[in-house]
């Protein structure tokens, strides 16, 4: 009796710390999308870039979706697709697909179209991380020193879901730390609202783009591309010079670099896991 009686009291105590734990992991997950919910766009920050470290922040942005998981999945995966609706690419295509795994040649305007970078990744299947799924790239060669990339999806309900992009791109031209920094938050805010507008069935967005204070003139820029970064290999060139032109980048209605008491961009080490 005393034994049975031991183990229904440690049934009865197993049993109140989930229903103790699971509202509190809910009411947390319900704070960040009523956070997102209310703002009604991308909420941008910044991550400093660890493993290894950078000078250059990794910028991220997270917006809240009204569609299925399943639905931001599939756009978000949809990589040969990217230039059709995200603006921060002008070009994207499969190269390769090998056990879940896909070879992906992206191609990145910079300085409003004054220069490109590209990369071939390698981009994961999804994974599960705790609560959320991760898609995340492993950089192979490029025109940069280095290219990061990491969605992270999360559903809130059957109906929502939020999604995080957090991007880090070393380049091999000496462009100060900040103006990189503040060019990869607004291309992760420019993603991950692409992906919600299509997922909800928006319009694309348009506004126009400025230019970054002291970042170098378009022609230099230009001039300083083509001598330093070199041109895409082969395949991914032909790509690019064959069929109608690729779409001019998006332009954005807020500055580069923000005003110091701007708080659109955060500081943070735990808006998405790592």
């Amino acid at each position: 009796m005393k034994k049975w009686w031991s183990l229904s009291l440690f049934a009865f105590s197993i049993a109140v710390l989930a229903l103790s734990l699971s509202p509190r992991a809910a009411r947390a997950a319900d704070a960040e999308s009523e956070k997102l919910a209310s703002i009604g766009r991308a909420l941008r920050y910044t991550l400093k870039t660890t493993g290894p470290a950078s000078a250059i922040d990794t910028g991220g942005a997270a917006i809240l979706v009204k569609a299925p998981l399943p639905t931001v999945r599939k756009l978000v995966t949809s990589y040969g697709s990217y230039k059709t609706f995200i603006s921060s690419f002008d070009q994207s295509r499969v190269l390769a697909k090998r056990k879940g795994t896909s070879e992906v040649y992206l191609q990145v305007p910079i300085l409003n179209g004054a220069a490109h970078i590209w990369t071939v990744a390698d981009m994961s299947p999804p994974t599960k991380d705790g609560t959320d799924e991760v898609i995340s790239s492993r950089f192979k060669r490029g025109n940069v020193a280095d290219f990061r990339a990491r969605w992270r999806l999360r559903a809130v309900d059957e109906h929502h879901t939020i999604l995080k992009l957090e991007i880090f791109v070393a380049p091999k031209l000496p462009f100060p730390p900040s103006v990189v920094t503040t060019q990869l938050v607004r291309a992760a805010d420019r993603a991950v609202t692409a992906v919600r507008d299509r997922a909800e069935g928006k319009p694309p967005v348009s506004a126009q783009a400025t230019a970054a204070p002291g970042a170098p003139s378009q022609a230099a820029a230009s001039t300083s591309a083509t001598a330093q970064t070199g041109s895409a290999p082969a395949g991914q060139a032909a790509e690019q010079n064959s069929g109608a032109a690729a779409p001019a980048p998006s332009p954005t209605t807020v500055p580069d670099l923000p005003p110091a008491d701007d708080t659109s961009v955060h500081r943070s080490k735990d808006v998405a896991r790592r």
